[in-house]
Parts: C-alpha cells; sequence; structure tokens
C-alpha cells in the first residue's frame, strides 16, 4: 500500500512561481498586500450580485489612464487596484463618483499590507448643490440638517 502524505517522505518538493502568480497569492490570505506601486483599494456599494470579470472590463473601458493600470480580486467585492502611475490614481480620485451598474464604487488608498477584517470603506466625498431657497429657510439651520443626515464636512459657496 502507498504512503500518502508528506509523513514518510524524506525529499522535499520545491515550488517556483511565476511574478504573476505572487500576486495573486498575496490576496488570498488574510493580508491584502500591495506591490508598492500607487495603489487603491476599491468596492462596488452593492447588493447585488454581479461578475467581478465584468467589472474590470467596464473599468478598463471607461478610465482613460495614460499607463497601465491592473484590477485583482482581493475578496469578495473587494478589488486592489494597480497603477504604473501616481498621476493616473489621482486621475481616478478627482474623478469620482464613479459608478459600476449605477452603483457606487468606493475607493481608498492602500500603501501597507492591511487584514481584510480591517478594511472599511463606508463612506465616499459627495457634492450636494442646494438650489435657490425661499427667504424663510435659515442656510445655516438647512446645512445643519445635511450635516447631521449625511455627516462629514460642509461648506458654502454663494
Amino acid at each position: 500500500m502507498a504512503e500518502s502524505g508528506g509523513a514518510g517522505r524524506q525529499e522535499r518538493e520545491e515550488i517556483s512561481l511565476l511574478a504573476e502568480e505572487l500576486v495573486q497569492l498575496s490576496v488570498k490570505g488574510s493580508l491584502v498586500t500591495p506591490s508598492g506601486k500607487p495603489t487603491l483599494i476599491s468596492t462596488v456599494w452593492t447588493e447585488k450580485l454581479y461578475n467581478p470579470e465584468s467589472f474590470k472590463a467596464q473599468m478598463k473601458s471607461i478610465w482613460k489612464t495614460k499607463k497601465k493600470f491592473e484590477i485583482q480580486m482581493a475578496g469578495q467585492n473587494l478589488f486592489l487596484i494597480e497603477f504604473d502611475s501616481e498621476e493616473d490614481l489621482e486621475l481616478i480620485l478627482e474623478g469620482r463618483h464613479w459608478l459600476f451598474r449605477k452603483s457606487l464604487i468606493l475607493f481608498n488608498r492602500i500603501s501597507q499590507p492591511m487584514a481584510r477584517g480591517q478594511i472599511r470603506l463606508t463612506s465616499l466625498p459627495y457634492w450636494i448643490r442646494i438650489g435657490s431657497c425661499p427667504p424663510e429657510v435659515d442656510k445655516k439651520d438647512l446645512l445643519h440638517a445635511i450635516r447631521v443626515t449625511f455627516g462629514g464636512g460642509y461648506q458654502i459657496e454663494n
């Protein structure tokens, strides 16, 4: 009867991986580890099921970057997006809000390894434009109500 497993083996087998496979392995454990390139961690704010390959294809078709970028899965509904250029990463952040199938895409920069359980993508900078108000509405009260409802800071522009 043949032995299975490694208990009775004297020799060790070595495994070699391609660079692409190493990148994939870096996100399969409990840590999400960026490669050192400018990187975003991202999620689609939805409860609907979707094909992650469809997400990748759509982002690659609409993001007009000067250099290349790669999108890889870092967990369920979690993507690691690595850019060849810091300028391209900034361009994507400045272009927010991005949508995928009518759902917001949330981003955060990531530069160091981070446990997947510690990743919190819960907010997105957003502009709310308020048209003219009746004279009896106090703008300070209105802005306070908006801040309490949506959180974050606010700014008045005339």
